[in-house]
Formats: C-alpha cells, sequence, structure tokens
C-alpha cells in the first residue's frame, strides 16, 4: 500500500506538539543572559518518524527531503533547538503541500445504522453519477471512507469537517435518536462549510422539528433535488457531465429507497 505523506507528516508534528516539550534556562555571562534550551520527552520516536518521512518524500521532495536529513542527522552533534525547531518547521511545511490534496471534500454526517443507504449514495451518486473519488469522501461507515484502526476517531472527524467543501447531513429517524449524531450535527454548523440538509425515506418534513428549517432541507428520493446536488458538484469540481449514466445510476439508487420503505 502506497505511503500516506500528510498522515506521516502529521504523525510527526503530533509527537512534537504533544509529546515533546522545552525547558528554557537563562544563564547569566556577565551583563548579559544567555538562554539554553533543553528539549525532553519523546525525542528518539519523533526522530525515528522524520527519519521514515525523510525518506518517504525524497522522490517527490528531494530538496525537502535532504534539508531534513541533515538537520536530524545533526541533531546530536550541534545545536539541539536549532535543529529541531528546523525540522518543525520543514514539516509544517510538508502538511501545508500535502493537505489539500488529502483534505476530504465531502463529509458526509449520517447515523451508523443507516450505513446501507450511505453506500448506495455514495455509489450511485457521487461516484458513478458525478464522478468523485472514494478519497474525496469521508463517511464513518463506510471502511475505505473513513478512518483507519488506531486513529483518534474525534481528531478525525473535526479536521475532516473543517476542512471539506461540503458538508450533507443525512437525518433520519436514527439520526435524530443519535446524540453523537446530534453533537456532530452542531459541529458541522459551525463550520458552516456550504452545509446541505437531506431527509431519508423514514423522516418527513414535520419530524425534523428544530433539526433545521424545513425550507432548508430536500428529500433525498426526489430526482429534481438530485439532479440540483449533480449541477452543483460537478459545476463547483469542474467534472465532465455524464448524462445518460448519471441518469440512470440516479434511477438505480431512487429505485433502492423505493425498496426500503
Amino acid at each position: 500500500m502506497r505511503t500516506n505523506i500528510y498522515q506521516l507528516a502529521l504523525r510527526c508534528k503530533r509527537i512534537s506538539d504533544e509529546r515533546i516539550g522545552v525547558d528554557k534556562t537563562l544563564i547569566p555571562y556577565g551583563n548579559v543572559l544567555f538562554t539554553d534550551y533543553t528539549i525532553k520527552g519523546a525525542v528518539d520516536e519523533y526522530r525515528e518518524a522524520i527519519t521514515e518521512l525523510q525518506s518517504v518524500i525524497a522522490y517527490k521532495y528531494p530538496v525537502i527531503s535532504y534539508e531534513l536529513r541533515q538537520h536530524n542527522d545533526d541533531y546530536s552533534r550541534g545545536d539541539k533547538i536549532v535543529h529541531y525547531t528546523a525540522m518543525k518547521t520543514i514539516v509544517d511545511c510538508i502538511l501545508s503541500l500535502e493537505e489539500r490534496k488529502n483534505a476530504k471534500r465531502i463529509f458526509i454526517s449520517h447515523s451508523s445504522k443507516d450505513k446501507d443507504i450511505m453506500e448506495k449514495f455514495t455509489d450511485y451518486i457521487l461516484q458513478l453519477g458525478i464522478g468523485l473519488s472514494h478519497e474525496d469522501i469521508f463517511c464513518t461507515s463506510i471502511e475505505e471512507m473513513g478512518i483507519r484502526n488506531g486513529e483518534d476517531i474525534r481528531w478525525h472527524i473535526r479536521e475532516n469537517i473543517q476542512k471539506a467543501d461540503f458538508s450533507f447531513l443525512m437525518i433520519s429517524q436514527k439520526y435524530r435518536e443519535s446524540e453523537i449524531c446530534l453533537n456532530e450535527m452542531g459541529a458541522v454548523w459551525a463550520s458552516d462549510n456550504n452545509v446541505r440538509y437531506f431527509l431519508l425515506p423514514d423522516v418527513d418534513f414535520s419530524e425534523i422539528g428544530w433539526l433545521c428549517e424545513t425550507n432548508k432541507a430536500d428529500k433525498l428520493s426526489n430526482p429534481v433535488v438530485l439532479d440540483a446536488l449533480e449541477d452543483e458538484l460537478t459545476r463547483f469540481y469542474g467534472l465532465p457531465r455524464k448524462g445518460s449514466i448519471w441518469s440512470r445510476q440516479r434511477q438505480n439508487f431512487i429505485q433502492y429507497l423505493i425498496s426500503k420503505t
């Protein structure tokens, strides 16, 4: 499996931010005060992660890789704070270069109990119908679009909400009854990044109450609503229209939703 540069750089940053500290000691020398820095914590683990990152980026960013290796190599025999600070700065640079490429474009807030509908929606509508990649979609209940084992689910949800171009709230009876979903909805509201409200087959406008304004919510089974979504996303991302393929996938999805009622 291809190593993800962004995830490796993120690991380095999280080690330095969360598990490494710097103590400062003022040392008088005549009328001058010098500052001595002591770096403590998971330094060895950080340098191992830096070594792995430096190796992985060597082909894509050869100059950055060289600089990162030099500072890591010189850390033990030079001014530690200088080389540590340089490595932190380089990691931030790598994250900045890779961040947009790795950010999910669509965040889907939903109940895990509606996983079957989410699978069909992402397959028929977003991927086959519109042409988005599974890497563009963050949907926690779908393995390739969610979170890998061992990763912090709260952190990833927060990051993907903040960076997404669009957030879809998939409201159902199960969604309304879930405290986790309602908390997630609050985070989506706070981000205010092109939020779209969709009602699943088991809920109606009269039932959504305070969750959202009824004039902002749309039935997911409405072909006009799906056509509007297709038009918005293809325009926003500059994707080619699929014509009859879109029509067929939209109909496949609607037929599936009808079968669920």
